[in-house]
């Protein structure tokens, strides 16, 4: 007859062993947060509702306004608001940033809203003076059948 082998479980060197390691093993971490960086920007930035953005645009004549949707967006027919720059948040976009007069005020905006937040803070960093931000983004503004550049 053969000699049985107790289970490995029940081998009294290596439970000893186990009981170490997963005393010793790491702390389950939480998961990482899905979704947009928190993003802090200044006081005086602000949300503009789609009548503000639009009055905005009528009675600023310096104004500069930045559309930092991406280049297929730009391109999916849809059109930009007249004089709108274009810089693409997923791009280098702090590089086209710097190129810009931190003086002038700007109107930002992207499809939705996010990356012209994520923008903006970006701005703030950088010292601009006077940021808006078109709530809702191009999207609302294309509903609502304002005017674009096509």
């Amino acid at each position: 007859m053969m000699n049985a082998r107790p289970p490995l479980i029940m081998n009294r060197t290596l439970l000893p062993l186990l009981i170490l390691l997963t005393a010793c093993a790491p702390e389950p971490r939480p998961p990482a947060p899905i979704g947009p960086p928190e993003v802090t920007m200044p006081a005086h930035y602000r949300w503009l509702e789609l009548d503000q953005a639009e009055k905005l645009t009528a009675t600023t004549p310096d104004l500069q306004i930045l559309d930092v949707r991406m280049e297929e967006e730009i391109r999916s027919g849809q059109g930009w608001i007249a004089k709108a720059m274009h810089t693409s948040y997923l791009d280098d976009n702090r590089h086209y940033l710097e190129t810009l007069d931190r003086t002038k005020p700007y109107l930002v905006y992207c499809a939705l809203g996010p990356r012209s937040e994520l923008t903006a803070a970006e701005m703030a960093k950088m010292g601009f003076k006077s940021v808006s931000l078109l709530k809702g983004g191009f999207n609302t503004w294309l509903r609502a059948g304002k005017p674009v550049v096509k």
